[in-house]
């Protein structure tokens, strides 16, 4: 290498060496200058108070931290609440479902199978389209609609992956079935 590389290679690491010293100053200023805490009037007020010694001052501080006594029990943040208490906190969520749509028309209900996620509740709507009534059963859970009732709904717990429960019709229609083999999701 030549010497005039070799300097313009000691200059750089030169420039560089203060650059980073003189960000390292300014941060550690920086972070001297955000030090101190917070600088609260109640805890300055009593101190202050407490350094008079002349008598006819010890009344004023004695009324001065009787005043101070008074601000801190009126200006008290009210008590502190949980997330489960206030509105749209914890708690208030709505577990995760999943729909089953059911169709009654001509005597058959629709689709006859359904896939569901596992583990997630499922929630049975059964629709009559033509008027007439239509029953199935889920274990000891039951689902109708028609004549007064267009439509009805159930929730049932959710399925672990692969299990089934079938419904039976109740009157008209066919047995319907929901599997729990859908991948969760949109």
């Amino acid at each position: 290498m030549s010497d005039l590389a070799v300097t313009a290679i000691g200059i750089w690491r030169r420039k560089f060496t203060r650059t980073l010293l003189l960000a390292g100053l300014v941060a550690s200023l920086a972070a001297v200058a955000g030090c101190g805490g917070d600088d609260e009037t109640e805890a300055t007020t009593p101190t202050t108070a407490a350094t008079e010694t002349a008598p006819a001052q010890t009344d004023r501080a004695e009324t001065v931290r009787e005043r101070t006594n008074q601000e801190r029990t009126e200006t008290e943040p009210p008590a502190e609440t949980s997330p489960e208490s206030m509105p749209g906190g914890a708690g208030d969520e709505e577990p995760a479902r999943t729909l089953a749509l059911l169709t009654g028309k001509a005597g058959r209900i629709t689709p006859r199978l359904v896939r569901v996620p596992p583990f997630i509740s499922v929630t049975i709507e059964l629709r009559s389209a033509d008027g007439a009534t239509y029953s199935l059963r889920f274990g000891d859970t039951t689902v109708a609609a028609g004549e007064r009732l267009s439509a009805m709904s159930r929730t049932i717990d959710g399925l672990r992956p692969g299990s089934s429960i079938v419904g039976r019709p109740q009157g008209a229609g066919n047995p319907v079935r929901i599997e729990a083999t859908a991948e969760p999701g949109p």
